[in-house]
Order: structure tokens, then sequence, then C-alpha cells
């Protein structure tokens, strides 16, 4: 038998481990960028077939795809100020720890 039957190899056990060091919020943006790609690539091939686009779905589309863009830059915003207040917090303790051991 060969060591990955024996081991188990899960291929999704390994997809998690890559999407985790990715980030769910990098993965999201990634997965947005790569959709609005595809659907530029589609209405680029209605005009040509059509010689218009279906602007209100396509303003649609790209008003929620901004729109989730802006709330995953919020949720990164709030985990960021978050994070630093905590330091902040760390770091007040730890001085006011060092001023009673000189005291």
């Amino acid at each position: 038998m060969s060591d990955n039957k024996r081991k188990g190899f899960h291929p999704l056990k390994k997809m998690k481990e890559v999407i985790c060091k990715i980030g769910t919020l990098n993965l999201i943006l990634i997965l947005v960028g790569v959709f609005f790609v595809w659907f530029n690539w589609q209405m680029l091939c209605i005009f040509r077939e059509q010689g218009m686009i279906p602007e209100t779905y396509a303003c649609a589309v790209i008003a929620a795809t901004i729109g989730e863009c802006g709330i995953c830059g919020w949720i990164r915003t709030n985990k960021d100020r978050r994070r630093e207040r905590k330091w902040e917090q760390e770091e007040k303790t730890a001085e006011a720890g060092e001023r009673n051991e000189k005291l």
C-alpha cells in the first residue's frame, strides 16, 4: 500500500488548511473578484450578440459586489481596531505593573 492510503489522504482536509492560511475575508474577496471577471465576460458576450446589456441587472450586480466588498472592509477594520485596543490594554497593564514594581 502507498503511504497516502495508510495515512489517510484527505483532500478536503488539505483544502481546509489552505483556506485557513488565506483567511476567510481574503477568500471571499478572491471569489468576488473571480465572479466579477466572469460577470463582465458574460456581459461582453451579451453585448456582442444583442448590441446592449441588461443595464438594471448589471447595475444591481455591481452594487451587490461593491456592497459585499464594503462589508468585508468594515469587518476587517473592526477586527483591526479590536486588536489594537487589546494591545493598548496589554501595554497599559504592563506599564502599570512596572510602576508598581518600582514603588
